[in-house]
């Protein structure tokens, strides 16, 4: 949607650097979350540094001079910190913490996490097992990094398009991280973006491609088919956002045998209430209700598999 509403307000850009574009799109999400599960490291590092700050305090309490060690020491991070594939896709993708304002921003991460009844409850715990530090790892990345506005927005600063894809990329580290265990060994690789057959294609990059294409190529007949059911609706006053959407939907409907007319519908009607008016949802509920009838009635919807055209 971002890369069709990209292209058709580009003057001077082909569809195949659009497309380029588009790709270059997923791997920053991936780079995301690469920086996402490096940042545990990042944190108990910085947990290390300010208990030795404390200690060379002129006055150091009993409580700095006999510090607890618990989260420095968690060993589902040490996990994660000796995953050779991890540090190799880093190097690869150039992901680091290594400068000033990435280094003050951990600091203020890891001075939140400290004050949440998650981190005392943990650190008031007596047992140090991989499963506990691992369970308190993966609830730190569900209710602290999800939906956390301050990060979300250090990383939209980053790229403006990780303000959009900052919470799909916590979901793949919580995905992945619950899937670590004690016995794995170092090189373990992480899952890729795309799920991969055996030939190392991806049909969900493909879709993504095609969606993309097609909807470009058939903007003239999809434009037509919509206009067709703007009763008392003048073109201008339809959302441009909502246009991108139906054309998508209709692209969905005519070009992708395999996806069931109901799940189109849903998802796009689900993709208006966040990147559109507030009466897009309503609109494009009634419009796809109204082009779904008429491409039925002329034969231009191929669905293949039992139930996709309902």
């Amino acid at each position: 949607m971002q890369a069709i509403y990209e292209y058709r307000f580009s003057d001077d850009i082909q569809i195949d650097a659009a497309e380029k574009k588009l790709m270059q799109t997923f791997d920053n999400i991936y780079a995301l979350y690469l920086q996402l599960l490096d940042v545990f490291g990042q944190l108990t590092h910085t947990a290390d540094q300010v208990i030795d700050m404390k200690k060379q305090k002129l006055l150091p309490t009993e409580t700095d001079l006999q510090p607890n060690y618990k989260f420095v020491n968690n060993l589902f991070v040490k996990k994660i910190e000796e995953n050779t594939f991890l540090q190799s896709e880093c190097r690869r993708y150039n992901v680091s913490w290594n400068n000033d304002l990435d280094t003050l921003f951990v600091k203020k991460v890891y001075d939140q996490l400290t004050y949440t009844p998650l981190y005392e409850n943990y650190m008031q715990s007596y047992e140090q097992s991989f499963y506990e530090d691992k369970t308190f790892i993966t609830n730190v990345v569900e209710k602290f990094f999800l939906e956390n506005e301050e990060m979300c927005n250090f990383f939209g600063e980053k790229n403006i398009h990780w303000i959009h894809d900052y919470n799909d990329a916590v979901l793949l580290v919580y995905n992945t991280l619950r899937s670590f265990t004690i016995s794995q060994k170092p090189e373990k690789t992480l899952p890729p973006l795309f799920k991969l057959d055996e030939d190392g294609n991806s049909e969900d990059k493909k879709y993504a491609i095609n969606l993309f294409r097609k909807t470009i190529e058939h903007d003239k007949e999809y434009t037509e088919i919509i206009k067709q059911k703007l009763f008392n609706w003048e073109m201008d006053r339809v959302a441009y956002m909502d246009f991108i959407l139906l054309k998508m939907a209709i692209c969905e409907f005519c070009e992708f045998p395999s996806i069931p007319l109901r799940v189109s519908m849903n998802e796009y009607i689900e993709i208006s209430k966040y990147y559109s008016t507030h009466k897009s949802k309503s609109f494009i509920n009634g419009m796809l209700e109204g082009i779904l009838e008429s491409l039925k009635s002329e034969n231009k919807i191929n669905k293949r598999g039992r139930g996709l055209m309902n």
